[in-house]
C-alpha cells in the first residue's frame, strides 16, 4: 500500500511512476527510521546522577562563573558575553516575559571527558569546555552520590548552582532496560501510620517509614512556638530540613521496596489513593493526611523500579481497610492500628490486612499475568 497520495502527484504532471515508488520507498524508510528510534527509546531508562564539584580553585571557579553567568545573560536578555557557541544553541529569551531565574548550563556529551585518577579530592574526574580554556577545557572533580554507570551512555548532561551557590553536575545517562522474569507480587499498602506497609506473595512483612508522623509533628509543634515568637525566618530555615529529612527518609524506603522487588522478582502493587484527601473525615485527619508524601513516595518508587527494569501496577483501594483479608467480610477497627473482624474472630494489624487484600485483590485480577505479558510485548519489539 503506498504511503503517498497518488492523487497529489497532479503538482508534478511528468512525474513517472518509478519516480512515485522511489518516493514512496523512501518514505517507508524514513518511517521504519522513526519505528527503530521509538523502540529504542521504549527500550532506554534515564538515571539521572547528581554530582557535587568540589574543591574548585579560584582560578577554575573564576572561568567558570564567566561562562555560568554569561550563559544566563544570553538565555535572558539575548546579551552575548562572550559564551562559547555551543552554549548558544540554546537560545531562549524570545519569552512573553523573562523569567528572571538561573538556567542549567548544557553540557554535550560530546565534549565531556571522565577520566578515574586517584587523588586527595576525589577518584572522579569530568572535563567540560568553557570559552576561557577554549581547546583545553576544565577538569572538574566530583562526587557522586551513587556509583556511575558506563560512559558510552552519557547523554548531555547539566551544570547548575545549587541554594549554596556552590556548582553541581546532572550527568543523564540513557542505559538499556534490564528485563526481568517476574515471578513474585508485592504488594504496598499506604497510610499516615506507617507510610509503608508491605508484603509479598511468599509470606515477608515489613512497615517502613513509622517515623515520619513523628517527624511532621515535631517540626509542626517548633513552627507553632516560633510563630508565637514571630521568628518568621527560622520558620523558614526550619522547612528546608523538614523537607530535606523527609525526602531522605522517603528515598530510602523506596530503594528498600525496590531492592525487594528485584530480589524475588516481583511485580509492584501499589493502592490508588486517588481523592482520599476529599474523603477525610474531621479537621485533624484532613490535615495528617496532606501532610503524608503519599504521591511523592510513589514517584520514587516508580522510577526506580523502572531503571531496575520492574514493573510497577496501582490497584483500587476501595473497602482494603475494612474487609478482612482472611474471609473477604466487612470488619470494623476498634483502634486506628487494630483491625476485628466479627465474622471469623481475627484481630490483625489495621496496615497489615490492608496490604494483604491489596495483594489478594492483585491475585484475583492477574496482575502477574499482566506484568509477565507486557515483559513479552517488549522483548517481541525489541
Amino acid at each position: 500500500m503506498s504511503i503517498f497520495n497518488h492523487s497529489d502527484f497532479w503538482i508534478f504532471p511528468n512525474l513517472s511512476q518509478v519516480c512515485r515508488r522511489q518516493l514512496d520507498m523512501s518514505a517507508l524508510g524514513v518511517r521504519q527510521i522513526y519505528i527503530q528510534n521509538f523502540i529504542l527509546l521504549k527500550m532506554m531508562v534515564i538515571h539521572c546522577i547528581k554530582c557535587g564539584v568540589v574543591d574548585l580553585t579560584s582560578t577554575k571557579i573564576e572561568d567558570l562563573d564567566h561562562e555560568y553567568n554569561g550563559f544566563q545573560w544570553w538565555m535572558q536578555f539575548g546579551i552575548d558575553k562572550n559564551i562559547l557557541s555551543q552554549h548558544k544553541r540554546a537560545k531562549g529569551y524570545t519569552y512573553k516575559k523573562i523569567k528572571y531565574r538561573n538556567y542549567p548550563l548544557v553540557i554535550p556529551h560530546k565534549q565531556a571527558r571522565y577520566r578515574q585518577k586517584k587523588t586527595k579530592l576525589t577518584k572522579h574526574w569530568i572535563k567540560i569546555s568553557i570559552k576561557k580554556r577554549k581547546g583545553i577545557g576544565i577538569w572538574l572533580p566530583i562526587r557522586p552520590h551513587k556509583m556511575l554507570p558506563d560512559f558510552r551512555f552519557l547523554k548531555d548532561s547539566l551544570l547548575i548552582k545549587n541554594h549554596k551557590n556552590n556548582y553541581e553536575l546532572r550527568l543523564i545517562f540513557d542505559i538499556p532496560k534490564v528485563q526481568i522474569k517476574l515471578k513474585n507480587i508485592l504488594a504496598i499498602d499506604l497510610g499516615e501510620r506507617n507510610v509503608a506497609t508491605v508484603c509479598d506473595s511468599q509470606g515477608n512483612v515489613a512497615f517502613l517509614g513509622r517515623d515520619i508522623r513523628g517527624l511532621r509533628r515535631h517540626f509542626a509543634w517548633l513552627r507553632r512556638i516560633l510563630g508565637r515568637k514571630k521568628l518568621l525566618k527560622k520558620i523558614k530555615a526550619i522547612g528546608h530540613k523538614e523537607r530535606n529529612k523527609i525526602n531522605n527518609r522517603l528515598h530510602k524506603i523506596s530503594k528498600t521496596i525496590v531492592e525487594w522487588a528485584k530480589k524475588i522478582n516481583a511485580v509492584i502493587i501499589l493502592g490508588d489513593l486517588k481523592g482520599i484527601r476529599k474523603s477525610a473525615k474531621g479537621r485533624v485527619m484532613r490535615r495528617l493526611i496532606s501532610a503524608m508524601p503519599f504521591y511523592k513516595l510513589t514517584h520514587m518508587i516508580q522510577y526506580k523500579a523502572q531503571q531496575n527494569g520492574l514493573q510497577v501496577f496501582k490497584i483500587k483501594e476501595h473497602y482494603t481497610s475494612k474487609k478482612c483479608h482472611r474471609c473477604n467480610t466487612l470488619g470494623n477497627r476498634k483502634t486506628q492500628g487494630l483491625f476485628s473482624c466479627n465474622h471469623c474472630s481475627l484481630q490483625y494489624n489495621a496496615d497489615l490486612n490492608g496490604a494483604r487484600n491489596i495483594l489478594n485483590r492483585a491475585k484475583k485480577q492477574g496482575f502477574l499475568v499482566r506484568a509477565l505479558v507486557e515483559a513479552q510485548k517488549s522483548v517481541a519489539i525489541s
